[in-house]
């Protein structure tokens, strides 16, 4: 692959470096020249980084492939649609790479093929995922009828099709967790099935509403009441609090600053494997921490905040942004 990954239009990495470049005009407003996304301070990666950046794609493609072999998504197609979930203004690609779940997005991909490919893909997917819709509804005590009926929902929502023919699970990916997601559609589709059915009962569930908006299920529409909301607010402080010093510095640096992984590695000094651990570690510490502040402080029970606890995880540079801002 890397002798084909030297020829820009030619590569298998082509489709890739189109829809990176055509994201990026997009979302800065940026000149497309040569097909190259330029603007001052901000440019196409050079030959150095293009390799990095190719020989990662390889890697992700053959991990992909490898847990899915039976499905035969091209590379191209892959790539391609890799592309659309990596844009953004002033992108560092790596570190976007870096936290996308390759095998998913080609099995979500897969789901997009003509048929039979599709089909099987879409049952791989169901096979792979839908269990966390019954986790998403179990605050509900869904009865097996209405499991299913928010399982037809929910498969619905995920493989439908817009005018241009393109399923809405291909937009759904590389935005955080899709097992969240999942979760969080399957308890809007359970209460709207009971609102349907006047089987709303007061208490917890019955405080739970979702706003939607142009993100459809996105989970960063969904609310809490206002008292869980400043419990879950307060524990998530201090658990960045309790978080070493230098971690937090590091996590400040990359969450609210900006910086990107290659820049946090040059500036420490060390590689980007390194820095990647210790920001994984730093997001670890702070969900473990939160999580047991709920309950200790609180008396929260692990699985009542299990929901909210995966919307801050699907967005969140912007909860920590918020919390280290105060």
């Amino acid at each position: 692959m890397s002798d084909q990954g030297q020829d820009r239009e030619g590569s298998t990495y082509a489709g890739f470096w189109r829809a990176v470049e055509s994201g990026l005009a997009v979302e800065s407003g940026l000149a497309v020249e040569s097909g190259l996304a330029v603007e001052s301070g901000l440019a196409a990666p050079g030959a150095a980084a293009r390799a990095q950046i190719e020989a990662k794609l390889a890697s992700m493609f053959a991990e992909g492939r490898a847990t899915y072999p039976k499905l035969g998504l091209s590379a191209g197609d892959y790539f391609a649609y890799l592309g659309e979930r990596v844009t953004g203004p002033a992108i560092d690609i790596l570190d976007i790479l870096e936290r996308i779940d390759p095998a998913e997005l080609y099995l979500v991909r897969a789901c997009a093929e003509p048929e039979p490919q599709g089909r099987i893909a879409q049952r791989s997917f169901e096979a792979a995922y839908f269990g966390e819709l019954r986790v998403g509804a179990s605050r509900l005590r869904c009865t097996p009828d209405e499991l299913d009926e928010l399982t037809q929902r929910v498969r619905l929502a995920v493989f439908k099709l817009d005018p241009n023919g393109r399923i809405a699970l291909l937009d759904k990916t590389a935005r955080g967790e899709l097992r969240a997601l999942l979760r969080l559609m399957a308890l809007r589709a359970g209460l709207d099935l009971r609102r349907g059915r006047g089987r709303v009962q007061a208490g917890p569930v019955a405080g739970l509403e979702f706003e939607l908006g142009a993100a459809g299920d996105c989970p960063d529409w969904m609310l809490i009441k206002d008292e869980h909301r400043e419990k879950f607010r307060v524990s998530l402080a201090a658990a960045i609090e309790a978080l070493e010093p230098k971690l937090r510095a590091l996590l400040r640096l990359h969450e609210v600053d900006g910086v990107s992984v290659a820049n946090l590695a040059r500036m420490y000094q060390v590689d980007r494997s390194t820095v990647t651990r210790k920001l994984a570690r730093a997001r670890a510490a702070i969900f473990a921490e939160t999580r047991r502040e709920l309950g200790e402080r609180y008396g929260v029970p692990r699985h009542h905040f299990e929901s909210f606890i995966d919307v801050i995880r699907s967005n969140f540079a912007a909860s920590v942004h918020r919390a280290l801002g105060e």
